[in-house]
């Protein structure tokens, strides 16, 4: 069968538009390859590969902010933000600006990326402005949902760069907050900052600086008679509006406010997932992150608390200042600085590679899957597993003895290449120290998923020789480390349920 694809395999590949050379069992020329000789490995001194991450360990929650950042749904679902990464709006990107009269900002106001997120800030009248960038726009990113007017942490990021400490008496104070953020970022040489509500929005500092006007519409106004009078969280009545002002020349009904709501979620779901927003670049070689390990005074607030619970209001003096003083520091410092490396695209790879397939390895070790036979189960288990390692187990890679648990010594050198093959040969000296921080986040979150995938294959190793009871325990064994490992991991693509996310009031909803 070996031989016969060989064969067949470059006519597959030509029938859908792949050209591929012609095939010969042999060149005249010589070999088509010379063989590769390279050295023999050795141990990397220091590495134990299993060992356990620390419990204060945030190295996987820094990894999640890189893997999802400027995509709607992980920042919806984890709305508590931690991470500040500087970002560029590239010049010629479009922006709208909604508002009730036929005036052009001449302070701090904000831009949505569509234009029907910025279509909801109309009253009985109704101007949209077309903006271009007349430049690179150097910004602020803050993650999360850090447009959320709540008091449970969405703001917290901001309030501390603004006033040292999360404010919740400043949760609905926007017209202070985008003043203060503008004053603060001036002398940084920021153009603004962007945040997410239903979808990305970037709060502009100074328009006539920053954009060219592209068209300035008196587009058709909506019905907002369905506005409540008080929103979920507002502390005052809202202003209610009149009936629209439709051209004399109307007919029929007026856009409804409830359908461009819906619209605005709609377009914010475009971003749902990766690519993301990509009219904003960010700079991972800048990010600045309150999961940095050395902040000490946030340690104790993580104890017990799921990511979507935590918060920055037991955050020190000291470590406000320090985080503070980083952001300053990357924003001041030569532009170029990092290394070049695409940290959103190595995490994105991880994500991407082992997502689906830990999905579907926990779903062949529930304790309700189809197949009733142990037997059957490990044996699949087995190659699911199998197909997961595949890159990284050689020829040497097997047990001097079985059981195969009675030494783990053969399985240290699989689990080392899982764990390191994406950053071992990345110089650390060419690392910025926040790009050092997105190594180690890698590096650590791969060691504990391949950690928990290489204990899995010793219990499954040997397991087609087992009896119904070997099978059943084996089951159960790594059945404990998937369900642990899946829950440290928390990834946000594992999540499709709108189940009581969807009733939180304030909480931009998304889903795939």
């Amino acid at each position: 069968m070996v031989w016969q694809l060989r064969y067949v395999l470059p006519y597959l590949l030509a029938a859908t538009g792949f050209v591929v050379p012609s095939v010969s069992s042999r060149s005249s020329d010589g070999p088509l390859q010379a063989a590769f000789r390279g050295q023999p490995e050795s141990p990397t001194p220091g590495w134990e590969w299993n060992l356990p991450p620390n419990p204060n360990s945030t190295y996987h929650l820094i990894f999640n902010s890189v893997s999802g950042l400027l995509q709607r749904w992980p920042n919806a679902l984890r709305r508590n933000g931690h991470s500040l990464v500087p970002a560029t709006i590239p010049k010629g990107t479009i922006l709208y600006h909604g508002r009730a009269d036929p005036q052009m900002p001449i302070s701090p106001d904000w831009v949505a990326f569509d234009f029907e997120h910025s279509y909801l800030f109309c009253l009985e009248s109704c101007y949209v402005i077309s903006l271009q960038a007349k430049r690179d726009l150097r910004l602020v990113y803050f993650d999360g949902l850090s447009a959320g007017k709540r008091k449970d942490g969405t703001l917290d990021s901001q309030d501390v760069i603004l006033w040292g400490r999360p404010r919740p008496d400043k949760y609905y104070s926007e017209a202070e907050r985008i003043e203060a953020l503008c004053d603060w970022g001036r002398p940084l040489g920021l153009d603004g900052f962007v945040r997410m509500e239903f979808g990305f929005e970037a709060m502009i500092c100074d328009f006539l600086d920053a954009a060219e006007v592209v068209t300035f519409l008196d587009v058709i106004p909506q019905n907002q008679s369905s506005i409540p009078e008080r929103l979920p969280g507002q502390p005052s009545p809202l202003p209610q509006p009149g009936p629209p002002n439709l051209p004399s020349g109307w007919r029929g009904s007026p856009p409804d406010m409830r359908r461009s709501v819906f619209e605005a979620y709609i377009s914010g779901t475009w971003h749902n997932r990766a690519p993301g927003e990509t009219r904003v670049r960010p700079d991972y070689s800048g990010l600045v992150t309150f999961y940095d390990p050395s902040l000490s005074s946030l340690v104790e607030a993580r104890y017990s608390k799921d990511r979507s619970h935590l918060r920055l209001d037991g955050i020190s003096a000291l470590d406000s200042e320090r985080v503070r003083a980083e952001l300053q520091t990357v924003l001041t410092r030569k532009q170029g600085a990092g290394s070049g490396i695409d940290w959103g695209s190595i995490a994105r790879v991880v994500t991407e590679r082992y997502a689906g397939r830990l999905e579907y390895l926990r779903f062949l070790l529930s304790s309700n899957t189809s197949s009733a036979d142990p037997l059957e189960r490990a044996a699949v288990a087995r190659e699911q597993l199998f197909v997961m390692l595949a890159p990284y187990i050689t020829s040497t890679d097997v047990p001097r003895q079985l059981p195969a648990s009675t030494d783990l010594t053969w399985a240290a050198p699989v689990a080392r290449r899982c764990a390191t093959t994406q950053t071992s040969l990345i110089p650390l000296g060419a690392l910025t120290p926040q790009e050092a921080r997105i190594h180690a986040a890698v590096e650590n979150t791969l060691r504990e998923i391949c950690r928990r995938l290489v204990l899995e294959w010793v219990e499954f190793f040997d397991v087609e020789a087992a009896d119904e009871a070997g099978a059943t325990e084996a089951i159960q064994v790594a059945r404990g480390h998937i369900s642990e490992l899946m829950a440290w991991l928390d990834w946000s693509v594992w999540v499709r349920s709108f189940e009581g996310f969807a009733r939180r009031p304030g909480v931009s909803h998304a889903g795939n």
